[in-house]
């Protein structure tokens, strides 16, 4: 793993570190750019720092907002992805991992909270591998929230005795605006600074 910065990661922080998942296509114009934006403003306004997967689309978009509203921005970025370009401007952290299986368990164990915004699959890979290490203790207890009308769909989709069953639907939160997922993912969130995960030392802009 390379970083580049100086920050100890898990405990020492005075803000709750809020990890965003999404798409990395989206453009700005698009409404789901807008929300994503409006998501990083609204977190950073709250009191949190975002952590995303540091490229286009949604991260771009959060990051952006973030930033603007005077949050610490991180991004978890891979090498099998190094060439859909550069790490979005907005990042002050960057986080490189050598594969997949690297960036999630980062982001999962440093985390204080997650917000799960539109994707495709590999936004569903985020969500499913937070929601199962959640539900079986494989990390401290935190706020898992998903924005949008469409997750309403996909949860239900999945609720069934043979695939999800009901009492696992008690660690997903469903939030219809942006304002709502930050406050859902901040209200549940540890107390800044409290350690969890492992400290690794990392390099800021």
């Amino acid at each position: 793993m390379r970083m580049d910065s100086t920050a100890r990661t898990g405990s020492g922080r005075d803000r709750a570190l809020i990890a965003v998942y999404g798409s990395s296509t989206v453009r700005e114009g698009q409404p789901a750019y807008r929300t994503a934006y409006d998501l990083g403003q609204a977190l950073a306004r709250a009191g949190a720092d975002v952590m995303t997967g540091g490229y286009g689309g949604i991260m771009e978009a959060c990051s952006r907002g973030a930033a603007e509203a005077g949050a610490h921005v991180v991004g978890v970025t891979v090498e099998l992805f190094e060439k859909r370009g550069p790490v979005n401007r907005w990042v002050k952290e960057r986080v490189h991992t050598p594969d997949i299986y690297e960036r999630l368990r980062h982001i999962v164990h440093r985390a204080d909270g997650f917000i799960t915004v539109p994707g495709s699959i590999g936004t569903l890979t985020e969500l499913f591998l937070t929601w199962t290490l959640l539900s079986v203790n494989g990390r401290p207890r935190a706020p898992l929230v998903v924005l949008g009308d469409p997750w309403t769909r996909v949860l239900d989709a999945h609720r069934h005795p043979d695939l999800v069953p009901q009492h696992l639907f008690e660690f997903v939160r469903v939030a219809r605006t942006p304002a709502e997922a930050a406050q859902l993912a901040l209200s549940g969130a540890p107390a800044a600074g409290a350690p969890h995960g492992e400290g690794s030392v990392t390099e800021r802009r």
